[in-house]
């Protein structure tokens, strides 16, 4: 029904005493959006793969879900019915204003991926055994994820576009003329609204080729770190880096149209 989202709006304000005549005001607080927007983009990552994904051959859901203790939680569930094979997806934006040109002309854009919450030395005592670190090495890395934590990382791009307005303190989209190149260069018209073109931009790519391990070739950044080139751990702000000649990625992460393919090879290996 059409206005089924307003008494959804409306019921949710009833339930968690929020005034409705400020709903819109609370949800424009600086502190808030950065939430807001994580949250809400994975639902539009589960349409996108909806789209993307033959229905007839796979099953796409968001399972409501709290993390179990040892256990990280799903964002996004891709099934492969006649295997039933799953494929764990955590949906991450990019780092806010994190797009940068290099002086040999590759651009770089950096992707958030790290714990909602800094584990602490109760909850590190827990989950080491159960990850199979050693409580001194998790304490070094206690806001970052493990491979085992989910199997793919989806992110779209758009976020690395935008500043914090310095008057109102609220997230615009403001490109830089780099920035404003780069998206055409990704085939972004002139009469194209450059911030949905943005965030629709959407890369995925394996856990394993973005994690530190030996294979992938990246290094971790932590001081305390006893094994900077294979420690095993995601990196807090993983980098996709697109290619001058060819605006493509070329440190694993492939555009979400070319996903069939991707999850493809999680069912034939």
């Amino acid at each position: 029904m059409p206005d089924d989202w307003r008494q959804k709006i409306r019921e949710y304000c009833d339930k968690y005493n929020i005034p409705l005549l400020y709903f819109a005001e609370t949800m424009y607080e600086p502190k808030v959006i950065p939430m807001i927007r994580g949250k809400a983009f994975e639902f539009s990552a589960l349409m996108v793969l909806q789209e993307k994904l033959p229905a007839d051959v796979w099953t796409i859901d968001k399972p409501f879900m709290n993390a179990q203790a040892g256990f990280h939680d799903v964002d996004i569930r891709v099934l492969h019915k006649a295997t039933n094979t799953v494929v764990r997806v955590e949906c991450k934006l990019a780092r806010k204003g994190s797009y940068k040109l290099f002086p040999d002309g590759h651009s770089e854009i950096k992707v958030k991926c790290m714990r909602s919450r800094t584990l602490g030395s109760t909850r590190v005592a827990d989950l080491a055994p159960r990850l199979g670190v050693s409580q001194k090495v998790l304490s070094v890395h206690n806001d970052q994820y493990v491979q085992s934590d989910f199997d793919v990382v989806l992110s779209s791009i758009g976020n690395a576009f935008y500043e914090t307005d310095n008057e109102s303190g609220l997230f615009e989209f403001k490109p830089t003329e780099e920035g404003r190149s780069f998206l055409e260069g990704l085939g972004a018209s002139d009469n194209e609204n450059l911030k949905n073109f943005a965030f629709n931009k959407i890369y995925v790519a394996k856990t394993e080729d973005i994690a530190i391990t030996s294979t992938s070739g990246v290094v971790c950044t932590r001081r305390n770190c006893r094994n900077p080139n294979n420690c095993g751990f995601v990196p807090n702000y993983p980098t996709i880096r697109f290619d001058p000649r060819t605006n493509r990625p070329n440190n694993g992460w492939i555009p979400i149209e070319e996903c069939l393919g991707f999850f493809e090879n999680f069912v034939n290996h």
